[in-house]
């Protein structure tokens, strides 16, 4: 009996194989089961790991929430779900204006507080992370790990002790160099050096230091090139440079050459394509709307001097008067330039070379969602993150190597750093 009932459920296995065998008794169908379990294969989400967005400070600006759906045309919480977006460094937007009137701290706390008052909103879709074992069980109960960080270290007036107390309210990453130069190194836009920079100051490598020391992720963007060269030197951990492009590809101020990104990988950081610069990833686009142009400075002020010389409890008035409506209409050099948008494959291009260079260990990607108003061909939104997976799929990239790039370098990168 049970001889005569194993041959019988041999059988019956071989019979549903050959059913379902494309070309064999029903070809449609077998075609059928086949195709949908490769589509599934194909559509499943990649955990991601945003290496530079804006979503609070946004929401901040506009007095909005980033679970509204119309928060941001670039994020929101169901864009986000949409997307398979797992971790982001949600970066604080302070203007060099505000630490020359030394009001840098006072702004910085109030977007901390919006951040967490954020939070607060959507506690079953969002929470703090600080470890990488924290976007660990976010991720296990399907939940986004907000990660508080700076873009800019002028938010914290050359002040360590204040570090020390962001750490405390959060702080896990925190950008050095933004618009322009300042008392820890130069801007990527600088003249000095035949453009590399004077380097790391000595208040620069205190800095790294003691971001070392309490674990605070180093990221390298916008930074002139001798004072990146200079952190790698100094720094005892992994640095990254969440939103660069790659000079190989594209010769302007803010990429980054072979020989930076081969030092990055020995240090075992990260470097993010983003997908909100197209600047960054398309030589056409950088050459037709950036090339020549000085840069912007101050966001407030411009090159105008940024001392305020008004009356003292007024200063707020004059920010208001000069931000605007942050909900305006995009300006008409903004929708032009939408026109130009470059295509995603330029962006796997940048991924590409990387890869190339370093292996698959040393790249991730970013939006810097907030960050600017133009986007590549093909990602809209952070919905749509995982067209990037998508595509490296394409060009043939293995699963395991499209799961590094999506997130899980940037999180190996964060776990040792936060450890």
């Amino acid at each position: 009996m049970k001889l005569n009932s194993l041959l019988a459920a041999i059988g019956s296995g071989l019979l549903l194989v050959l059913f379902f065998s494309p070309g064999v008794f029903f070809p449609s169908l077998g075609a059928r089961f086949f195709t949908s379990h490769a589509q599934e294969r194909q559509t499943q989400k990649f955990f991601v790991f945003d290496g530079h967005s804006h979503p609070t400070s946004t929401a901040y600006r506009r007095g909005s929430n980033i679970g509204d759906p119309n928060s941001s045309p670039q994020f929101s919480l169901s864009m986000a779900r949409q997307g398979g977006l797992g971790a982001s460094f949600f970066n604080t937007s302070i203007d060099e204006f505000y630490e020359a009137n030394h009001i840098a701290v006072k702004e910085l706390l109030r977007q901390f507080d919006h951040f967490y008052r954020q939070l607060a909103l959507y506690p079953d879709q969002v929470g703090v992370a600080t470890s990488g074992d924290e976007v660990r069980a976010l991720r296990k109960q399907g939940k986004l790990a907000a990660i508080p960080a700076i873009e800019g270290a002028i938010a914290i007036e050359s002040d360590l002790g204040v570090l020390r107390m962001m750490y405390r309210l959060g702080l896990r990453e925190m950008n050095l160099v933004h618009n322009l130069e300042n008392n820890i190194g130069d801007v990527q836009y600088t003249t000095k050096n035949n453009g590399r920079g004077s380097g790391l100051t000595g208040y620069g490598r205190e800095l790294v230091a003691e971001m070392n020391r309490l674990g605070i992720v180093i990221d390298m963007s916008h930074m002139a090139e001798q004072t990146a060269w200079d952190v790698m030197k100094v720094s005892t951990q992994p640095v990254v440079t969440t939103h660069s492009g790659v000079r190989a590809l594209v010769k302007r101020p803010g990429t980054w050459s072979d020989e930076m990104i081969q030092e990055l990988a020995q240090k075992g950081g990260v470097i993010c394509i983003p997908f909100l610069l197209p600047q960054l990833i398309s030589q056409e686009y950088h050459n037709k709307w950036h090339a020549g142009r000085p840069p912007r400075g101050s966001g407030l002020m411009g090159w105008e001097p940024l001392v305020y010389r008004g009356d003292p409890t007024k200063i707020y008035d004059f920010i208001a008067e000069r931000t605007g409506d942050p909900q305006a209409g995009q300006s008409e050099r903004t929708r032009q330039r939408q026109l130009d948008r470059p295509p995603l494959s330029n962006l796997i291009d940048a991924i590409d070379h990387v890869v190339r260079l370093v292996g698959a260990d040393t790249v991730g990607i970013s939006s810097d969602a907030g960050g600017d108003r133009v986007n590549v061909q093909g990602i809209e939104n952070v919905g749509e993150y995982q067209n990037i997976a998508q595509a490296l799929l394409k060009r043939g990239y293995s699963e395991g190597d499209v799961a590094k790039i999506m997130g899980e370098n940037l999180l190996r990168t964060f776990d040792q750093v936060t450890r």
